[in-house]
């Protein structure tokens, strides 16, 4: 039987020293001061990525995020395994599901969560639960600090100590690689199975032994795990087995088959529900081929988009001195070790192809050749180092020095930048903290901008676009204040038209001077000058409940779409209609017992046929939180019951304690009321 070490013996092959990389071995002192420099850079670099991560929560940007999360609170909620979405491949899912369910069961042990059926939502825009996106950001900060750890080793293992340490420098600064270390998405992930992957494909091909074709075969088989694209990590093992035995390869095809055997096992361990679930796996993948063939989302679209990858790679996403070093790299092992580089090769450019082809391209998805650079990029680095000091030594240092200066400079620049925005926090996030510390409460907002939601009333009322309606529209409607938001505009600069509408500066801005500054969207808050005068329908008496005067009510049929706000003057009604009503308040003395708001309709005999009795803003707002001073408007609208007989009915108004049993005093031009309710309107209800 022929093995790897008798072939070399009886058949040598006088390319193979100088194909196949062997970093010389140094000094077991001076290497633990390389090991300690490149662990230092991987902790760093860990701590970098996690030092930002809860920056913009509960507000949820990228739009890939939500759906591990997604697959992984439907496990812990049922206990099903299955995420039953496939248009990505599961390992990063339950690793995912590892960390959460240690974060949940932490959770609920100190009360922080309840059951997940009653605290859970999370959409494209925000999420209720927003330790769980921390969690998983950490994780991902994690896999991205162990990738830098990795490159150094298998730099190391195979060109040296300079070149590991080089490698590891660039992708501990690359802005492209810290970014997307951020996010709860599978990419870091995939890179670093990639790039495990190459450094035991080069171990079969120096070696050929059965551990390194099944570790090899095991780790692309998780690669494709992560991202059904990545499973290009298998070409290399097939091309290390050619390099490695040459005109025995058939004879030794066995551990190839072996190789491809482990790497199944490995995709089957990361995403067992292919086989389990077959239907489901099959609509997933067939998903994503048609997303990607489109062409009409992405970065960039277009078949054969070179431009835009060049773009990118010149770009200081990864940086011009990144790329020519890179090319340098590949040359030096095109010199010395042709099959690192056809290993190399093998995995880089069927992967770049296969994504330049596609209509729909997405530059995440070039974090396994981004990670795969950097062993070039050492390799250079060291190299031009090695070739310095040959000829005075004192340059070497020095060379080093310039290179990774040059290497470093652009990126790293980017990833000061890119924390420093996420430090300084979101837009929406401060335009929240402003709003609860200076606006008075149970004052109305509206906002350009998605609430969050929860049990309660949110503090404002999403709409479309402020431009719509004139400054005194959202007067009468009951709104104090409104927030505009650059997003609207899918542009950073607010539009002049806002000064126009306000006649005035804005209470409040949040973003920089550029949108490089501060993450989200530029956010003004203007005041609308709500007043007295602004009532739609006074009540033509004056009306005094406890603390507060009614000044008067807005009733009128709901607007038909979801984000139109307002109520549309009316009296007359279906049986079956929601009754809009918005009831304004004056607040003139603190209130020192918690009322709720109560509205009745009742028919000509006195009956009550339809209410609606609740504290205002659902408990957001109690009356004992009212200032005096502020004009308030509270939501009170009435659904009417289906088969409510046509007629006349009264709608009467008031405020009722229902533990204590009591209405506040009620005056009416000026004397004092024995009832505790007061008409405030008259509806007809039509056939």
């Amino acid at each position: 039987m022929v093995t790897p070490e008798t072939k070399r013996t009886s058949q040598p092959n006088s390319a193979r020293a100088d194909t196949l990389p062997h970093a010389a071995p140094l000094a077991t002192s001076r290497g633990w001061l390389w090991a300690t420099l490149a662990l230092a850079i991987a902790l760093a670099a860990f701590a970098v990525r996690a030092w930002t991560v809860r920056r913009g929560l509960p507000y949820v940007d990228h739009p890939d995020e939500p759906n591990p999360v997604t697959y992984v609170i439907g496990m812990l909620k049922t206990g099903d395994l299955n995420p039953h979405a496939f248009q990505k491949p599961s390992l990063y899912v339950y690793l995912l599901l590892a960390v959460l369910s240690v974060n949940y069961r932490l959770g609920l042990s100190s009360g922080l969560y309840s059951d997940l059926n009653q605290m859970f939502i999370t959409t494209h825009v925000y999420t209720t639960l927003p330790q769980f996106f921390l969690w998983g950001r950490v994780l991902t900060a994690a896999i991205g600090g162990l990738s830098v750890w990795c490159v150094y080793q298998v730099g190391r293992r195979f060109w040296g100590q300079g070149a590991g340490v080089a490698a590891a420098l660039f992708l501990a600064t690359s802005p492209f690689h810290l970014r997307h270390s951020q996010y709860v998405t599978t990419d870091v992930t995939s890179g670093l199975f990639v790039l495990l992957c190459y450094a035991f494909a080069l171990r079969v091909a120096a070696k050929g032994g059965w551990r390194d074709y099944l570790l090899a075969g095991l780790l692309a088989g998780f690669a494709a795990s992560t991202k059904y694209n990545v499973g290009v990590a298998a070409i290399p093992i097939v091309v290390a087995h050619v390099l490695c035995w040459r005109r025995d390869l058939l004879r030794q095809g066995l551990r190839l088959v072996a190789s491809g055997g482990a790497a199944l096992a490995g995709f089957v361990i990361g995403t067992p529900y292919a086989l389990l679930s077959f239907g489901e796996f099959q609509r997933g993948i067939l998903g994503q081929v048609d997303d990607y063939s489109s062409g009409n989302h992405g970065d960039f679209t277009g078949a054969w988009n070179w431009g835009g990858y060049g773009e990118f790679f010149t770009s200081s996403e990864f940086g011009l001195a990144a790329l020519l070093l890179a090319l340098a790299g590949l040359a030096i092992m095109a010199w010395r070790w042709r099959a690192a580089l056809a290993l190399w090769l093998s995995f880089c450019l069927p992967y770049l192809l296969l994504h330049v082809s596609q209509g729909s391209h997405f530059t995440r998805n070039l974090i396994p050749l981004v990670v795969l650079c950097a062993l070039p990029i050492g390799i250079a680095c060291a190299e031009g180092a090695a070739q310095a000091a040959r000829r005075r030594a004192w340059l070497g240092p020095v060379a080093a020095a310039a290179a990774l200066l040059a290497l470093l400079w652009v990126p790293a620049q980017a990833s000061v930048q890119h924390s420093l925005r996420m430090a300084a926090g979101d837009t929406r996030v401060h335009a929240l903290d402003w709003i609860a510390r200076m606006l008075p409460p149970g004052t109305r907002i509206a906002a350009e901008l998605a609430p969050i939601p929860g049990p309660i009333e949110s503090r404002w009322t999403e709409v479309e676009s402020l431009l719509g309606h004139d400054m005194a529209w959202y007067r009468q409607q009951g709104y104090s204040y409104i927030l505009a938001s650059s997003d609207v505009w899918r542009q950073w600069a607010m539009p002049e038209a806002y000064q126009h509408l306000a006649s005035g500066p804005p209470l409040a801005e949040f973003g920089g001077a550029t949108p490089y500054e501060m993450l989200g969207p530029h956010i003004r808050i203007y005041a609308t000058g709500l007043s007295a005068a602004d009532v739609p329908q006074p009540l033509g008496q004056d009306v005094h409940l406890g603390g507060a005067r009614l000044l008067g009510l807005a009733v009128g049929a709901l607007p038909a779409q979801q984000r139109q706000i307002g109520v549309a003057a009316t009296s007359t009604f279906h049986s079956g209609d929601i009754v809009g009503i918005r009831s304004f308040w004056q607040v003139e003395s603190a209130f020192d017992t918690p009322y709720l708001i109560f509205v009745h309709i009742r028919n000509a005999q006195g009956t009550t046929v339809a209410q609606r009795d609740t504290v205002p803003w659902q408990g957001l707002f109690p009356t004992t939180s009212w200032q005096p001073g502020t004009l308030l408007m509270d939501i009170n609208d009435v659904q009417l019951p289906a088969d409510l007989p046509a007629g006349t009915y009264s709608v009467m108004a008031g405020m009722y304690n229902p533990e204590l049993q009591q209405h506040p005093p009620l005056q009416i031009d000026g004397a004092l009321q024995d009832a505790g309710e007061v008409h405030v309107a008259t509806i007809t209800i039509t056939p």
